[in-house]
């Protein structure tokens, strides 16, 4: 690797690529504003596959760095994938950064999702103006974030703040990490669409031609189903549950909930709130904010953090054919 550059550039362009489990979002910011964004189904073949995307996107742009935010955990030096419980296919040890600044010729950052989220929201929206933040997103599972003093906070591996993987249900469902009855088990978008598809089925009505979503089970409960609503009042309990404890341990009273399933959250907030309200003793009253920024929140995170690095270039030529 060869720096062509010292210190931190906090406005220039960069390509933001946000990987989902259903889905992977980019958005384009070039000084300081949006130019370009779009979505495309995640590959379900493998990270191998999930870089070509990346590099094709990165090619139609002209980008001087590209940040990539995956829901997961990273080796030490960042570089590397480790832990992507949602996405198919082999991540442990997959050199997805060396493999796209092959392909692209350009610097890349990773980063976990939820901090690439909390990042974009603390420096342009619901957390703006606040310093000590806890953040939650709701997506294909649940991601968190912590900031303190006004920076996210990432540690060995991006691995601070990862409230899914907080036990809620003990003995429960196995989870993507390998544990069982982690939170996002019972409140995440893939467990709940799999408890309405269940009720669904044990009532003879599911749709064969297509799969139950968290959005349907939301209209459920909207329209007074009473197993759509039970599902949510139990997610909403570990919900509750997960964010008094970390709120307690961190001496934080302030929440900010986004992702694409945080339609569900809306429906949950009447029972969590009275939750939190029980622990005021300990934790003071507690601010719950609804995300800003969309469901680019991540992708753009992922490229305010590129572009606040050093530039560094790939030393080697560029080798399309190496992914």
């Amino acid at each position: 690797m060869v720096a062509t550059g010292s210190g931190p550039r906090p406005a220039g362009s960069a390509l933001g690529v946000d990987i989902g489990g259903t889905n992977i979002k980019w958005v384009h910011r070039a000084d300081a504003a949006v130019v370009a964004r779009g979505t495309l189904p995640t590959p379900a073949a493998g990270p191998a596959q999930v870089a070509a995307a990346i590099a094709e996107i990165a090619a139609a742009r002209t980008v001087e760095a590209i940040g990539v935010a995956l829901p997961g955990h990273l080796s030490p030096d960042l570089r590397s994938t480790t832990t992507i419980p949602n996405i198919d296919g082999d991540w442990q040890g997959f050199p997805l950064a060396d493999m796209l600044e092959r392909a692209t010729a350009k610097p890349v950052l990773l980063m976990n999702d939820a901090r690439a989220f909390a990042s974009a929201e603390l420096a342009l929206g619901a957390a703006r103006g606040h310093s000590d933040v806890v953040f939650m997103t709701m997506g294909t599972g649940i991601g968190g974030a912590i900031a303190l003093g006004g920076t996210v906070l990432r540690g060995p591996g991006d691995r601070i703040g990862e409230i899914g993987h907080m036990t809620a249900a003990p003995g429960g469902d196995r989870c993507g990490c390998g544990a069982r009855g982690c939170l996002e088990t019972v409140a995440g978008g893939r467990a709940l669409a799999t408890a309405w598809s269940r009720a669904l089925d044990s009532r003879g009505t599911g749709n064969q031609d297509r799969s139950a979503t968290p959005e349907d089970l939301v209209q459920a409960a909207r329209s007074g189903d009473t197993t759509a609503r039970k599902i949510l009042d139990t997610a909403a309990t570990a919900v509750s549950t997960a964010l008094g404890s970390v709120l307690a341990q961190l001496g934080l009273s302030t929440v900010v909930v986004g992702g694409g399933v945080a339609p569900a959250f809306d429906m949950m907030r009447p029972a969590v709130e009275p939750v939190l309200r029980d622990r005021w003793r300990l934790i003071g009253p507690v601010t719950l904010l609804a995300a800003a920024l969309g469901p680019y929140a991540g992708a753009m995170g992922a490229a305010l953090n590129a572009t606040a690095q050093p530039l560094v270039v790939p030393s080697a030529p560029p080798r399309l054919s190496a992914i």
